[in-house]
């Protein structure tokens, strides 16, 4: 209520300016309740109008003329005054909901991600009975508990175990024996529902450091002059502690990477330098031969007569390619390998194992395979793009900002950039304007410094690297190599992505982490990609992850998939995700599938947890299970008999110790429905989750 609403009779009767200032500021007072209802505003709007016109009637009695203007005004004023302000007060003393209402309230009411290590709070409106209201509490699953209060109205739900399950719905209601201290009964039920975290909460993702305050690289300096327009085809020494390169003029020269002089092995003519991966001998083109010279004297070694167009060593042994194939050193000459695909282009680049080479058509960028001449298109026929370079393994390619296999199936997409791949599996990209680093999956995006890192190059050791800016060869000193996560953790992470893209109803994103046979399996429509049903796609959890003993390689993900209506979560499908890589340096991805039956929820104990050592299978409930039921939980071996140990039972955990388990080998946890809950409870159907010895 504000001053501009006053009522219109109260204005005919309070006409003094300061009488209506003053009624408006005491209509103003707040309250903590909510607004009077429409009955107790009549009444008391009747009252004040008694009190108004009495106050004016009669005209000839001697307090009549007393109580004339402008003394009349004053009357009114007191009493309204008087009754304005015992409202006030009144309601001001009510809790919210008033004297009459009971409201249950709680924190982590509607909270999908509560901390497993805290107590349920209940507060209230009202002084409350403490016996009634913990009789009135039930609770789903099945807890033992204790209570505790401070004051009459905020109560404390201790889980006896000392914490919540995790990856678990509660249901907490407050039934209408709760009375208050004045025997006033709840009206109805209040259910106060949340979700609890997993056991161990996940790591956030760390976001990539677009713009750093400061350069996280050291050793940053200009090496030599190289000239405008130039590819310089840098070379490493073995020791990472000399770079070769070519000046525009042609020149083959050498500097140390720590500065000085340059030193000049060629004067002219030369390109395409190449260096043995021992350091003792460097190859390069000029005028149509190839030449090999011994390092660090510069003496001749060979001269090959062939117009070679790319240069590589592989193990000590010099590969050329030209407009006619692929070639290598012999014990008499030249051994030719590989037929060009296409006589009128020419070989780009040789990967480091030798195996494969790129090759220009026309427009199209052809990858050869050099054992059998086969060839794939990058990014196409006719596709325009750019050759970026290999793989340290030379079982990748990289072209146009892409990563792919040598089957030209794209495995990864990059930043736009310079591509560098050092032999430890980090990807430098430079450009006019910073330079990054990245895994090859895609992951630990670090933004380096800020300033133009062209044509970069990594140098043997994986730290240091030179690079071309203005017209001047640089070098700079790049931070350790971080530490890739474990198998597994990058694993989930990917069956996370995948499982949110689902969740949020955006398949597109969601088939990102699928290969092709993943494709192939929720292509089938069972399982679904995007789950669709009357019922809503509401959650998930990762029951069980686990990596393939053989190879870190292959990972086999459990995910429980929660589906409701409003907020009350009725089944659970599990999927089993069987999650591959290739190659280390890639990414993972989602390779096959397979789902269980549909399981209804809340009519029994549930396992939240499954957690395997090669010592200990530790099963976790939702529940608190009567002690005398646990038997109905059975461990399995891979010919269906029960492994002989008795699990020892402490809250809601079960835990198998003194295992020997196998690596690779098969085990299944049964849960029987002869379990039971202290709710007195059993589960609705068997339940059975298989997994593998670590």
């Amino acid at each position: 209520m504000s001053g501009q609403h006053i009522d219109p009779e109260l204005n005919d009767v309070l006409q003094d300016p300061e009488l209506l200032r003053l009624a408006g500021m005491l209509s103003q007072a707040e309250t903590q309740a909510p607004p009077l209802d429409d009955a107790f505003k009549s009444a008391l709007r009747r009252q004040l109008m008694d009190v108004a016109w009495r106050s004016a009637e009669g005209k000839d009695s001697w307090w009549r003329q007393w109580l004339s203007p402008p003394r009349l005004s004053w009357v009114g004023a007191a009493a309204v005054v008087v009754m304005i302000a015992s409202v006030v007060i009144y309601t001001a003393a009510q809790p919210p909901g008033g004297f009459n209402e009971i409201i249950v309230q709680s924190p982590q009411a509607d909270q999908s991600a509560v901390a497993l290590r805290q107590p349920i709070l209940v507060s209230f409106n009202q002084p409350m009975d403490h016996p009634s209201t913990e009789k009135a509490v039930q609770i789903t699953p099945a807890t033992n508990v204790t209570f505790a209060w401070n004051g009459d109205a905020k109560m404390f739900i201790q889980p006896v175990s000392g914490d919540l399950a995790p990856n678990t719905q509660y249901q907490v209601t407050i039934g209408p024996g709760a009375l208050t201290k004045t025997q006033q009964s709840l009206a109805a039920p209040t259910t106060i529902i949340f979700v609890t975290q997993p056991s161990t909460p996940p790591a956030p993702t760390p976001s990539p450091s677009p713009k750093p305050n400061t350069s996280l690289l050291t050793n940053v300096q200009q090496l030599a002059n190289i000239g405008d327009g130039v590819q310089y085809s840098p070379q490493w020494s073995a020791d990472s502690g000399t770079v070769y390169f070519v000046t525009s003029a042609g020149a083959l020269e050498s500097v140390q990477a720590k500065g000085g002089s340059a030193s000049t092995l060629v004067t002219d003519g030369a390109s395409l330098p190449a260096i043995s991966p021992a350091g003792d001998r460097l190859a390069y083109v000029r005028s149509g031969k190839i030449f090999i010279i011994a390092l660090p004297s510069g003496s001749s070694v060979a001269e090959i007569d062939s117009a070679a167009t790319a240069l590589t060593w592989v193990n000590d042994k010099l590969y050329w390619g030209s407009g006619a194939g692929i070639f290598t050193l012999g014990d008499s000459g030249p051994v030719q390998l590989s037929h060009s695909p296409d006589s009128s282009g020419g070989a780009i680049s040789i990967a480091p194992d030798g195996k494969h080479a790129a090759f220009q058509s026309g427009n199209t960028l052809l990858l050869l395979e050099v054992a059998t001449g086969h060839t794939v298109p990058l990014g196409g026929v006719g596709a325009p793009t750019t050759f970026q370079g290999w793989s340290p393994n030379g079982a990748r390619v990289v072209y146009g900002g892409i990563v792919a296999d040598m089957n030209g199936r794209t495995i990864n997409t990059l930043p736009a950039g310079d591509v560098a791949w050092s032999a430890k599996n980090r990807i430098l990209l430079g450009s006019e304007t910073a330079a990054y680093s990245l895994r090859p999956d895609g992951t630990n995006l670090i933004k380096l410094a800020d300033g133009t890192f062209r044509l970069p190059a990594w140098a043997p050791d994986s730290n240091t690297f030179a690079f071309v800016r203005g017209s001047a060869l640089w070098v700079a000193t790049a931070p350790a190599t971080p530490t890739p996560p474990p198998s597994i953790t990058q694993a989930t992470t990917v069956v996370t992505g995948f499982m949110n893209a689902r969740l949020q109803n955006e398949p597109d994103k969601a088939r990102t982490f699928l290969d092709d046979a993943g494709k192939v399996a929720y292509a089938s429509g069972n399982p679904q990609l995007i789950p669709s049903s009357d019922l809503q796609f509401k959650r998930f959890y990762i029951l069980v992850a686990e990596v393939d003993p053989s190879s870190t390689n292959t990972a086999r993900v459990v995910v429980r998939m929660v589906f409701g209506k409003n907020k009350q979560e009725k089944v659970a499908i599990e999927e089993t995700l069987i999650v591959h890589r290739a190659l280390s340096s890639d990414p993972f991805l989602i390779d096959g599938v397979s789902a269980s039956a549909q399981r209804d929820l809340g009519k029994g104990p549930e396992v939240v947890s499954v957690k395997v050592t090669n010592t200990e299978v530790i099963v976790t409930f939702d529940s608190d299970l009567l002690p005398n039921s646990i038997g109905g939980v059975i461990l399995q071996d891979s010919t269906g008999a029960a492994v002989q140990v008795t699990p020892d039972y402490k809250d809601r955990t079960l835990t198998f110790s003194g295992l020997q388990l196998q690596p690779g080998v098969h085990y299944r946890v049964i849960v029987q429905t002869s379990v039971q809950d202290v709710g007195n409870r059993h589960p609705a159907a068997e339940y059975d989750l298989e997994f593998v010895g670590p």
